[in-house]
């Protein structure tokens, strides 16, 4: 291998290891956040919200990383594929940090609701979107395309029991008039783990174009 091509191979590894920091820091909000709605814990949704800028700038950083790269290494093929996918992983990493955020709003709003609600089969629905998560980010960090592409049918199931669990809660709205406002907020809590899973298959698309070159929607 040339200096050159070791040289650039290095500047690589270190983009995939930054991407896959940050999806662990995004990981992280979205994973306290649901903590803090299901133990009432205002504190801790208070840390996620404040901990949103570090993984805003680790995003931009990401970015940095990759201008650079397209700008003095010109990398064709392979090499380009990878860059160009760090680039739209970590915006999507970045966007489920913002969910994690959201979720965390919504705990602090819901910490003056008196009436509680049951959760129902929320916590399983954020255990599921997790697990993709943590899926599509080793699928990046090993370059497995056939794991990413089975990831698409964890998402039908996290698509099928959202809606199961988002019926719950409307029933139980329908049913107790004063557990409409805290229903509500549930079902956006709900709404921003689905998107979690969404980008998790997001993820997992442009692991298959990176390696392959081939541009494939695995949400169908």
């Amino acid at each position: 291998m040339s200096p050159s091509r070791a040289h650039f191979a290095r500047e690589l590894a270190q983009l995939t290891e930054d991407v896959l920091h940050l999806g662990s820091m995004a990981r992280h909000a979205v994973a306290q956040a649901l903590q803090a709605l299901l133990t009432r814990d205002a504190d801790l949704a208070r840390e996620v919200i404040a901990a949103d800028p570090a993984v805003n700038r680790l995003r931009y950083d990401v970015e940095a990383e990759c201008y650079t790269l397209l700008a003095t290494e010109q990398p064709v093929a392979r090499d380009l594929r990878e860059v160009v996918s760090a680039l739209t992983v970590a915006q999507d990493l970045e966007r489920i940090g913002d969910h994690g955020k959201k979720i965390a709003r919504i705990c602090l709003r819901m910490e003056t609701e008196t009436k509680a609600i049951p959760f129902g089969d929320l916590p399983r629905l954020g255990e599921m979107a997790l697990a993709m998560l943590d899926r599509a980010l080793q699928a990046y960090a090993a370059n497995d395309t056939a794991e990413a592409q089975v990831i698409c049918r964890d998402d039908d199931a996290v698509d099928a029991l959202y809606k199961q669990t988002f019926n719950v809660v409307l029933s139980y709205m329908l049913e107790r008039p004063r557990w409409i406002g805290a229903g509500t907020q549930l079902i956006q809590v709900m709404h921003e783990l689905e998107r979690v899973a969404d980008r998790a298959t997001n993820v997992a698309e442009r692991v298959v174009y990176s390696v392959t070159g081939e541009l494939i929607d695995l949400n169908v």
